[in-house]
């Protein structure tokens, strides 16, 4: 797709996108009188309200981009009966709410909207209650492709949510909370096994920012993508007992079907890292979470590396990627010398709309029955 080629879709979410940053950024003017989590003003709620309404809309009425069209028909493969206790719910969450759905109509949009609902506004909520100016965080939604990888990878970012469930506890300090935590990580584990990842990485994030351990990752990820093809066999093998299996046993990794994430992507990643890099000092104004978001951003460019082997790999980012864009909108506003952060911020605008472009692929897409059907740019 050619850059400057915009489908009737991606117009529409852009243009819807504009509209709802220029009400954001109107509603600072009429704060909330408690701050936000991190102690910023919070805008007035309608902020939040319009992009929750929009974008689960918007991806709940869909009937293509990634696994949907797979997950509506294996749905409608279903019988009208299904069982739902315990413990299909503990060895699939999104089997267990698939049947209650099911079991009710024959509709497979039903699914759809339901991962929409459930994928949706809890991230979206979490950037308005800890981002400076959520009218950036809106469009860091769209450019940073949150909203087009929710419609790729339907249950990996429903288990993404329930992972935001624990920010509270990821930030927080106090002995215990990490019990908290990792009962929330457990609960996103059932509606995808992925999610374990999450607890190794919350001791990994909560060290001092600039470490060693910060590099290493870096090193390890590149070291990573050069060794991967020897290291596959025994890779392949640990994939077999997840729900990636079946990526084991088509061939995915060893077809050579399947390409790896561009360079170029990375550097899109460490383009912030870079800009931390040179404000350390300013940085230290945020404290402890200030270093958690510092290592969030190291691990996800790691990862984003580590998927230039395969791009399947840049899926694991999910989990983190809200954090990324808190880090990104913190540190333009606040990281950086009062008279450079116009220019930062009109760069970061900048630097996302082109990465953007890149997974422009996810909406062009998109495709429903309902949301403008059948619309194309000039039809």
């Amino acid at each position: 797709m050619s850059f400057f080629k915009f489908d009737f879709y991606e117009i529409v979410v852009w243009v819807a996108t504009i509209i709802m940053c220029m009400i954001a950024a109107a509603c600072r003017k009429a704060p909330l009188r408690r701050p936000g989590a991190l102690g910023q003003p919070l805008p007035n709620p309608i902020a939040v309200i319009l992009p929750i309404i929009f974008f689960t809309i918007f991806a709940g009425l869909r009937r293509t981009i990634g696994d949907t069209y797979f997950y509506m028909h294996s749905f409608e493969l279903m019988g009208d009966s299904n069982p739902v206790n315990l413990s299909i719910f503990v060895s699939s969450m999104f089997s267990f709410f698939q049947n209650i759905i099911r079991n009710l109509t024959d509709d497979p949009q039903w699914l759809i909207m339901f991962s929409a609902v459930f994928s949706l506004p809890i991230p979206l909520i979490i950037l308005y209650k800890y981002c400076p100016r959520f009218e950036m965080a809106i469009y860091m939604f769209v450019a940073f492709s949150y909203l087009g990888g929710s419609m790729n990878a339907m249950r990996q970012y429903m288990a993404a949510a329930i992972v935001l469930l624990g920010t509270k506890y990821l930030f927080s300090m106090k002995k215990g909370d990490f019990i908290k935590y990792a009962v929330i990580i457990l609960l996103a584990y059932c509606m995808h096994n992925s999610a374990i990842i999450m607890i190794p990485i919350y001791f990994v994030v909560r060290r001092r920012a600039w470490q060693l351990s910060s590099y290493l990752i870096m090193l390890g990820s590149v070291i990573g993508v050069i060794i991967f093809d020897a290291i596959l066999p025994s890779f392949l093998s640990a994939l077999e007992q997840t729900s990636y299996s079946n990526y084991s046993e088509n061939g995915w990794f060893t077809s050579g079907v399947e390409g790896g994430s561009s360079l170029i992507r990375a550097c899109f990643i460490l383009y912030p890292i870079v800009i931390a890099f040179f404000n350390k000092e300013r940085l230290k104004m945020f404290g402890h979470i200030g270093d958690i978001l510092i290592n969030i951003a190291f691990i996800v460019a790691a990862i984003y590396m580590i998927s230039m082997y395969n791009w399947i790999f840049s899926r694991l980012a999910a989990y983190m990627s809200v954090y990324f864009m808190i880090f990104v909108i913190w540190l333009v506003n606040y990281g950086v010398k009062p008279r450079d952060r116009t220019l930062y911020v009109t760069m970061t605008v900048l630097v996302y709309f082109v990465y953007s472009r890149m997974d422009s692929f996810m909406i062009s897409a998109y495709i429903s029955d309902y949301f403008f059907p059948g619309r194309t740019l000039f039809g």
